[in-house]
């Protein structure tokens, strides 16, 4: 052997175990600490990006959708409490006794124009308090959708006459509900304003823009609908009016989603209101289609061409609209 060479000390076996296990212990405990504190830290560990894909995830949940719901109910209550203060409140008919034709008409009118004043006030708190509580949980969102496609002659016309047919489908469910009360807005000018303009556009602004599309964001565009949906009969309270407002809330927002437009289920809801409320004016919305048909073959014919029309319209708008979101 040279001298230049030098003979290295040899470790014990029982060192070199005990070395190498003291430095996996030391790694053990690192990776214990990174993962406690990305545990503790979990928020500020994650970028901005990260963060919105965390809050997206996780909201809406379902008590922040009846959270939407209290908020609309407590707006309305509260700003009507504000008008009676005021001195604004509706006439009630049945605390007169048996008044006349003419006199009834009058405070009907009455009731007409100052419902004409209490709802907008009363939708647009509820609109601006469940935009804020959203933009407090999540941040940022899209409201509302608008474009030209909502102005579509031919998709109006199409889920216009699904609304009709679903509605001739769904007549004997309501007819064992309790009635629904249909002078609830009054008569007159103002009370058909209500009705065509001010109902449609709130009511459409808060369930198919605010309401849906936060729900869209984790739940995906079938299952808002629905939600949506229950959300909109939900507000309408009556059981006949809610079944009815459900039905047309699904199909308010299959045409939102197909044209990403307001436009589309503003004009929808608008005609579907002015149809009902044209039904009453004239006398008719207490007569069914049943007893329209006299109840025979024509009005099976009937009844059975209205399955067939939503069966169809159905069946285009899940290959259209919501084929690859449930796919």
């Amino acid at each position: 052997m040279s001298d230049r060479e030098q003979i290295q000390p040899v470790e014990p076996v029982e060192q070199r175990e005990e070395a190498h296990e003291e430095t996996a212990q030391r790694d053990e405990a690192q990776r214990e600490g990174a993962w406690e504190d990305e545990a503790t830290d979990e928020v500020e560990m994650l970028d901005p990006e990260a963060l919105d894909s965390y809050k997206h995830h996780h909201f809406p949940g379902a008590l922040d959708i009846v959270a939407m719901a209290l908020l609309l109910f407590v707006s309305q209550i509260v700003v009507s409490a504000l008008c009676m203060a005021c001195g604004l409140t509706l006439p009630n008919v049945a605390e007169l006794g048996q008044p006349d034709i003419e006199t009834t008409m009058q405070i009907e009118v009455l009731k007409g124009e100052r419902f004409a004043i209490i709802y907008p006030l009363s939708m647009l708190a509820a609109f601006l308090s469940i935009w804020l509580y959203v933009r407090l949980r999540d941040g940022k969102g899209v409201v509302a959708r608008f474009s030209r496609k909502g102005f579509n002659p031919n998709i109006i016309l199409t889920y216009f006459i699904w609304i009709v047919a679903a509605q001739v489908l769904i007549e004997p469910l309501l007819e064992i509900l309790p009635e629904a009360d249909n002078g609830g807005t009054g008569r007159g000018f103002w009370a058909s304003i209500t009705a065509i303009v001010f109902a449609p556009f709130f009511e459409e602004l808060i369930c198919r823009g605010v309401v849906l599309e936060t729900l869209r964001r984790r739940w995906g565009k079938f299952v808002s609908v629905i939600i949506a949906s229950l959300f909109f009969g939900i507000i309408h309270i009556e059981p006949a009016v809610a079944v009815s407002a459900i039905v047309a809330g699904f199909i308010f927002g299959t045409a939102y989603l197909r044209t990403s437009s307001l436009f589309s289920t503003m004009i929808l809801h608008s005609l579907n209101n002015a149809f009902a409320f044209a039904l009453i004016v004239f006398g008719f919305s207490d007569i069914s289609f049943a007893e329209l048909f006299g109840g025979g073959v024509e009005y099976y014919v009937v009844y059975a061409l209205c399955a067939l029309v939503c069966i169809s319209c159905f069946a285009e708008a899940f290959r259209k609209v919501y084929r690859k979101d449930i796919a």
